[in-house]
């Protein structure tokens, strides 16, 4: 078993298609097809599930996933070991990011690493389940780290905290709260709410602050854009909580009592130990991470 074969599994698994397999390997289809077949044989099991339409892991695909990433990752150890120290890093870095966040600057970030380590592919991915969705996949081995919300607890995962944000509730200038600088959350009460979906650090943090209040929830809309659910409060659909000074333009009343908020963490998965290329990359995050930006 040669890191050939691992590289072209590891490809299929990431873009569940050969086509964009072969193109990333700058490889053919054949050869990649080839190297798999080979390497299913060596492994004795069917790593994928393949129809004329779709490309999916297989039970035995998803569990050999992380090891053969780790074993492509000593790999490249073991030649920097020896290597010239102007050789460089190689190989692949996934990672995941949240939608609209400014607090790191993703681009500048991503360019930096680039630039210091040409012979790295970087990926970059956002998750359509917030950081719940980015924690199952660094767990599963398709992210080699994310940034994530409320991590700290999470097993399975090593975090690197990076900023805590915290939330304020926010109203339509003509709600009957705008006046108001303090209410409690059984004030709250059916109220209609705008929020995010389930799985996003912001929606977690106030579901859990609403359920041991003991209060319910009405939610009217959710979306997964920060700027949109400040729209949505804006024309009176309902209040919202979001980062706080995220915007002047509406009212804001502080929660007696609790302290909303998440923190905002680079994850990578536990057990495995991080890559030379995450820590590179963790090792920049400080560089580009502000804190003069709500979120």
């Amino acid at each position: 078993m040669d890191d050939r074969k691992l590289e072209c599994f590891v490809a299929v698994a990431e873009e569940l298609n050969f086509t964009r397999a072969a193109q990333r390997l700058y490889a053919t289809q054949s050869t990649v097809s080839a190297a798999l077949r080979s390497l299913e044989e060596e492994l004795g099991a069917s790593l994928f599930t393949r129809t004329t339409r779709s490309v999916t892991l297989t039970e035995a695909g998803a569990a050999f996933l992380p090891e053969a990433r780790a074993a492509i990752e000593a790999l490249d150890r073991a030649r920097a070991a020896v290597a010239p120290e102007t050789a460089g890093l190689r190989g692949s870095l996934t990672i995941g990011t949240l939608h609209s966040i400014t607090t790191v600057d993703v681009p500048a970030l991503a360019g930096e690493f680039h630039r210091r380590h040409p012979g790295v592919r970087l990926r970059v991915e956002i998750s359509a389940r917030g950081a719940a969705g980015h924690i199952e996949r660094v767990k599963a081995g398709f992210l080699d780290l994310a940034l994530v919300s409320d991590a700290e607890n999470e097993p399975g995962v090593q975090v690197t905290p990076l900023r805590v944000v915290p939330l304020a509730l926010f109203v339509p200038s003509s709600h009957r709260l705008a006046a108001r600088s303090v209410v409690s959350i059984a004030d709250l009460a059916g109220e209609r709410f705008i929020d995010l979906p389930a799985g996003f650090g912001q929606r977690t943090a106030v579901d859990r602050a609403f359920a041991e209040a003991g209060v319910h929830r009405d939610l009217c809309v959710e979306t997964m854009e920060i700027a949109a659910v400040a729209q949505y409060i804006h024309h009176g659909l309902g209040i919202g909580f979001l980062p706080a000074g995220y915007t002047t333009q509406l009212p804001t009343v502080r929660i007696r009592g609790v302290t909303l908020g998440w923190t905002l963490s680079a994850a990578t998965a536990a057990g495995r130990g991080r890559s030379r290329a995450a820590q590179e990359l963790i090792a920049l995050l400080p560089a580009h991470t502000r804190t003069d930006t709500p979120f």
